[in-house]
């Protein structure tokens, strides 16, 4: 008898135990999502209607008290602006992975238009995977190489968080080492994709930024070519890309693709009077006042070709 007791209590415990977790998670606050920073404000969508007419779909969308919890309302129009349909939608948002989120539709009510009317919450189970940013929202039903046909623009008002000024000047910041004036010279080997000669080349590279810092503008002087580049951010594809002339012909094209520790990996393409050029060009500024300039995977017409020595320029004061 004591011992079917025993065994009693024990299981008692245990339930007990067992239970006490999901007490404890009941008042468990969820971390808020990084990304799902961005999900807040006015995005629209336009389109074409299988009849060929325009028609646009604009969710506004407000955070709730909950994190990562959220309520849109949408809103879509005809080519002469008017509402042909308008619902809310409760939705929570879960990280996936890097800055790409899943969708979880919570519950939904759609307005009766001619009397301007919600219906009741009704449970709602809509789920897709999204990337929500400054500029864009990518919904991605099926595959991420056409989710741009899902893309919804922001809004830009007055939210100067959100204007591009704002984000560029951001996302630029990070090629801040390059400010300054560079001097140096190399033992040039013959460059024929830029119709550069072999000689002793010697190179002065001013680099700035433009008033509202959106714009970072540079040339690279020498006796045996000029450049006149810029960079910037671009909003569609969220690449600080790269854009550059040659007194020589050459005009390029390129896209700063990885960067770490003041090391700046940019990839570009562009037309020489000589062909089709392809190139990687790695920027090592890790050593203070030291510009470290290399040329990789150089191709010109699809041949690869000689490599070049690593050029070597020193701040100016």
């Amino acid at each position: 008898m004591k011992k079917i007791k025993s065994i009693i209590c024990l299981a008692v415990a245990l339930s007990f135990f067992a239970t006490y977790p999901v007490v404890l998670s009941d008042h468990h606050i969820e971390a808020k999502i990084k990304q799902a920073e961005h999900i807040p404000g006015t995005w629209i969508r336009t389109g074409i209607s299988p009849d060929g007419k325009a028609t646009s779909m604009t969710k506004v969308i407000k955070p709730t008290d909950k994190n990562n919890h959220f309520v849109e309302t949408i809103t879509s129009t005809n080519e002469k602006g008017d509402i042909t349909s308008k619902w809310e939608l409760r939705f929570k948002v879960e990280s996936v992975v890097g800055n790409m989120l899943k969708f979880q539709g919570i519950e939904s009510r759609g307005m009766n238009l001619e009397k301007s009317t919600w219906s009741s919450w009704q449970k709602n189970n809509l789920r897709y995977l999204f990337q929500p940013d400054e500029f864009f929202w990518n919904e991605v039903m099926q595959d991420l190489e056409n989710s741009t046909k899902r893309r919804f623009s922001r809004v830009i008002s007055n939210d100067k968080e959100h204007s591009y000024q704002d984000i560029a000047k951001r996302k630029l910041s990070i090629l801040a080492p390059m400010l300054g004036i560079w001097e140096g010279s190399v033992e040039q080997v013959e460059v024929k994709a830029y119709g550069i000669p072999a000689h002793t080349q010697e190179i002065r590279h001013p680099v700035q930024l433009n008033k509202d810092k959106t714009i970072m503008y540079w040339q690279w002087e020498s006796d045996s070519i000029d450049a006149f580049g810029a960079q910037s951010y671009d909003a569609l594809t969220g690449y600080i890309m790269k854009h550059y002339h040659t007194s020589t012909g050459v005009q390029m094209t390129g896209k700063l693709i990885a960067w770490n520790e003041r090391k700046f990996l940019w990839e570009r393409h562009g037309n020489t009077p000589n062909g089709l050029l392809y190139e990687k060009c790695l920027i090592d500024l890790s050593k203070a006042g030291i510009f470290r300039h290399k040329i990789m995977d150089r191709t010109l017409n699809g041949i690869a070709q000689p490599e070049e020595p690593e050029i070597i320029l020193k701040k100016a004061n």
